[in-house]
């Protein structure tokens, strides 16, 4: 018993160094400069060789996102969005559905999880 008691308390000690260097990350990416995410953006999402493109187009005042998103296929979780930008951190939704946040990575690439936890990577057009 004093075995299992010690075991569950190291696994939940590097259970919570892993949850805290991830909201470090988060925090930094947050505390970041905001950054410019207008334009037009395309890539996809989906796991295990199921991909959906997505194209979206942005236009940024301040902090405070709006534009328009189509997902190939899923005309539910296509249209006008609105959202945030708070440093690198983007939040998105449509008007029925919180869509997710992303991370804009080197100005032109955004990646996170969208609706059902599914990775997405864009890019920006040129």
């Amino acid at each position: 018993m004093k075995t299992l008691a010690i075991a569950l308390l190291a696994l939940l000690a590097a259970t919570s160094a892993g949850c805290g260097a991830a909201r470090e990350a988060q925090q930094a990416a947050a505390n970041a400069p905001t950054a410019n995410i207008a334009g037009t953006w395309s890539g996809s999402a989906g796991t295990g060789g199921v991909f959906t493109p997505i194209t979206m187009t942005l236009a940024q005042t301040g902090t405070d996102v709006s534009g328009n998103i189509n997902v190939g296929g899923r005309p539910d979780l296509s249209g006008p969005i609105r959202g945030t930008v708070q440093g690198e951190l983007v939040n998105l939704s449509l008007v029925t559905v919180k869509l997710g946040q992303m991370m804009v990575k080197q100005q032109n690439t955004m990646i996170g999880e969208v609706v059902g936890g599914l990775p997405v990577t864009l890019r920006r057009a040129q």
